[in-house]
């Protein structure tokens, strides 16, 4: 086999002509005996193509792996030969870019001196005109300002140079206005709303009275849930009937005694006194049993009255 042709190196000649990068660049050809080399490859796997081998015998497989890191081997000797070649190639290619890279640091390093500067400026610049629009929601935003901080409503394409303050703050009063619509909507269902403070939250939140108005359905949709599972865990209690009233007492009634009914006693049958003792009854009650005595022919005085009563009474009628 030929050898291979040894590679050119190839040094570029800079010369610096006003202000430019001028090279002169001699690339070498690169020879090799690709020919005989292919002859010669063809005739040392000529042998293998289209080998079949009986993967059932312990022995061909032995085989079969030797036979592979034969064609493996030829295949590794040309590739690394291939990057030695490269590499020989590319050596000065690589030296070239390497001193490019070095001289334009000298630029970029300047350029990003002033790049720092500049960014520096945008940056005072965007937090003036961010001051800017803070003050101006302050005085236009009135009662949100307090309970919507300006960083909830701003927009960073506001800050632009290409929007200006002027358009800024007309797009700021435009969004504050439309906000404050949506408060107004949103406090008009206040009285018919269960959850106005759950929606004004979530209003101030997103800015969206839409998800507000989401936020205030889904909390009645949790309390309905909740009062539904408390009275599946609930038994079930007959309702508790209502105290009833007193009734009223009844008027004291004057101590009168009733008319002594005359009873006729009956034959043979000895007669001694009596008291019956009647710890409460109406009037009617005891003119019942009046009547009853009168008809048992007991003869006697029926008078109102406890017993401490009833012997005054007694007493005093005596004298």
């Amino acid at each position: 086999m030929a050898k291979a042709a040894e590679a050119t190196e190839v040094k570029p000649e800079i010369v610096e002509e006003g202000g430019e990068l001028v090279v002169t660049c001699r690339p070498s050809d690169i020879e090799a005996n690709f020919d005989a080399l292919e002859d010669r490859v063809r005739r040392m796997v000529a042998d293998y193509e289209g080998a079949a081998y009986d993967m059932s015998d312990d022995g061909n497989v032995r085989a079969a792996k030797r036979d592979r890191t034969y064609l493996n081997g030829i295949v590794k000797q040309i590739d690394e030969r291939r990057k030695a070649v490269k590499r020989e190639y590319l050596r000065p290619l690589d030296a070239f870019e390497a001193r490019c890279r070095e001289i334009s640091g000298i630029a970029k390093g300047a350029s990003d001196a002033i790049k720092a500067q500049l960014d520096e400026a945008e940056r005072l610049r965007r937090e003036r005109a961010y001051a800017a629009l803070e003050a101006h929601y302050g005085e236009v935003a009135d009662l949100l300002a307090p309970v919507v901080p300006y960083s909830r409503v701003h927009e960073g394409r506001w800050l632009n140079k290409t929007v200006g303050e002027v358009k800024a703050k007309q797009l700021l009063e435009e969004k504050v206005g439309l906000l404050a619509e949506d408060w107004d909507t949103l406090k008009g269902q206040r009285g018919s709303m269960g959850h106005y403070e759950v929606a004004e939250r979530e209003l101030f939140r997103t800015l969206d009275l839409g998800a507000a108005l989401k936020a205030a359905r889904q909390a009645d949709e949790e309390d309905a849930r909740l009062e539904e599972m408390k009275a599946a865990m609930e038994p079930e209690r007959a309702p508790e009937p209502e105290p009833a009233a007193p009734a009223p007492e009844p008027a004291p009634q004057p101590v009168q005694a009733v008319q002594e009914p005359v009873i006729a006693p009956r034959p043979g049958e000895p007669r001694t006194p009596w008291v019956v003792i009647v710890p409460e009854a109406t009037r009617s009650d005891m003119e019942g049993l009046a009547m009853l005595l009168q008809m048992s022919e007991v003869s006697g005085r029926i008078v109102a009255g406890t017993l401490e009563q009833v012997y005054r009474k007694a007493v005093q009628g005596g004298r």
